[in-house]
């Protein structure tokens, strides 16, 4: 998106449009991650994880905010930091893809508003949205292809609150995928990807080509689940299987075939759902998107992408190149500056990246 459609519902002022840590808040973490500029080259101030108790935030909704006030306020004791980006949970948005009547784009919000209700649970009162227009080409019908995303407004003011609260200024608030897209992507490339964010919790999916996200999608299956699985399977304690897990992973060799097995039952699952998109994507290039193409690669993303054989197999049942991201890649060249987080670690820290870019005229 060119401009952050949730700051035009809470305005900053101009003065206070600068370079703002990165915050990638979910139910059971909080990651943060601050990008610096001296002359040409960025490089990493500070980051790092919190763990946030249970049952404070559950599926992205915040359930005890005062809970939640009380631990912002603690990290920010330690941070100081005032100015912040931060991700919003991607299970709550709502996103559509909407053919309208060709017409001038200041007149597309209003079309929109008109028939909002028509692609998204939510009323007009009860919502924040925005658009994106896809292809300004009419396709044969006369029609535009427009994208429009949408978060409830409670839940978007709760975030605000609490946030405030603790005494930090939210300068931005985006979508994971917006943030992962922005760090993962390589600027300018205008291939079509399929991102995955593999996180404790769940793993969150999108499409981007000719620049743009073009599609996302969220599954309530995460790292969590496969430790459920070896603990299940080899009646371990979650912690072992943790270990194990990591220490592991899917290797298929004879004295790993217990381990194998039971990821691999969960594994299987993400395969397909990546598999469901991949050919739907493929299978509606229509005159409408001419310019879109076949998905070139699979791009990794989250601290369990880490897992021993998840690429690799991925790649072997759909066919396509999938590799771990590099989510330095519109931030840094190694040859001029090594950050101090490792590669794979840099992993977890995907969305905060692409929070904390945003801030320096990065836009996905």
């Amino acid at each position: 998106m060119k401009e952050n459609w949730i700051l035009k519902y809470f305005p900053v002022p101009a003065y206070l449009r600068m370079p703002a840590m990165g915050i990638d808040i979910s139910d059971k973490s909080f990651k943060y991650i601050e990008l610096k500029k001296d002359k040409d080259f960025f490089y990493v101030s500070r980051y790092g994880t919190k763990v946030i108790p249970n049952g404070i935030i559950e599926s992205g909704e915040i359930k005890q905010k005062d809970k939640l006030i009380d631990f912002l306020k603690s990290v920010n004791k330690e941070l100081g930091v005032e100015f912040i980006n931060v991700s919003l949970p991607e299970e709550k948005a709502f996103i559509s893809r909407i053919k309208l009547p060709f017409m001038k784009e200041n007149d597309i919000r209003g079309a929109l508003e008109f028939q909002m209700e028509e692609h998204i649970p939510l009323s007009l009162s009860d919502a924040i949205f925005d658009f994106e227009v896809i292809k300004k080409e009419k396709d044969k019908n006369g029609n535009i292809l427009i994208s429009m995303s949408a978060y409830p407004k409670s839940l978007v003011e709760d975030y605000r609150d609490v946030f405030m609260s603790a005494g930090f200024m939210p300068l931005a608030f985006e979508m994971e995928t917006q943030s992962f897209a922005r760090a993962m992507v390589p600027s300018g490339d205008n291939d079509s990807y399929f991102l995955v964010d593999f996180g404790q919790t769940r793993i969150s999916f999108a499409i981007v080509s000719e620049g743009r996200i073009q599609f996302t999608s969220t599954i309530k299956i995460g790292g969590e689940k496969l430790d459920e699985a070896l603990a299940k399977n080899l009646n371990i304690d979650t912690f072992k299987a943790e270990d194990l897990k990591k220490e592991k992973g899917l290797r298929k060799a004879k004295n790993n075939e217990k381990v194998f097995n039971a990821l691999l039952s969960i594994i299987s699952v993400v395969k397909d759902e990546i598999n469901r998109h991949i050919i739907y994507w493929n299978s509606h290039l229509n005159e409408l998107e001419k310019n879109n193409k076949r998905i070139k690669k699979i791009l990794l993303c989250g601290g369990d992408s880490n897992l021993f054989g998840f690429p690799e197999f991925i790649s072997y049942e759909l066919k396509l190149p999938v590799e771990l991201s590099n989510p330095w890649i519109n931030i840094i060249s190694f040859e001029n500056y090594v950050p101090e987080i490792e590669l794979r670690e840099s992993l977890i820290y995907t969305v905060a990246l692409g929070l904390a870019l945003r801030s320096f005229g990065f836009e996905k």
